[in-house]
């Protein structure tokens, strides 16, 4: 048996999502081409996303570079938090051509379950250097509190 060493990739150049929504693109694009499929439109994108959960309730930050809150819809509907939105194409009046695009545009949706713990009444968005946050508080029988021993 061979031992590897493991060396983990910095967290600015990879993480663990991206490791697999580039697996995960690499096996549907097999199925596309097996099945004689179109490849999947540029549009197909999913910002990315932190989620933490904190003492007082949990953390979601969406990055969502070039886009307004007016691009953008929140629910929260049995215990599911749904991000909805839609980044529009900047299209150049310039005739010049194009010889690169790595930017993603169209709409997407993106649904995160959370325990049933949170007071949905008191969830705020705020949107701010195209960084969505969102604050789940939890109930006060969820949260963590210490007990004095006597």
């Amino acid at each position: 048996m061979t031992l590897v060493r493991w060396t983990p990739r910095t967290p600015s150049r990879c993480s663990p999502s991206r490791d697999y929504a580039g697996m995960m693109s690499n096996w549907e694009t097999m199925f596309d081409e097996f099945f004689g499929l179109p490849p999947a439109a540029p549009s197909d994108w999913m910002p990315a996303l932190d989620v933490r959960e904190e003492q007082n309730g949990y953390r979601v930050k969406v990055d969502l570079p070039g886009m307004s809150k007016s691009d953008l819809q929140l629910s929260f509907e049995n215990d599911v938090l749904t991000i909805t939105g839609e980044r529009k194409s900047e299209v150049e009046k310039d005739e010049g051509r194009m010889h690169r695009t790595e930017r993603f545009y169209g709409k997407f949706t993106r649904s995160l379950r959370f325990p049933a713990d949170v007071k949905h009444q008191e969830i705020e968005a705020t949107f701010e250097n195209g960084v969505l946050q969102i604050v789940l508080p939890k109930s006060d029988q969820a949260r963590i509190r210490k007990i004095e021993v006597k």
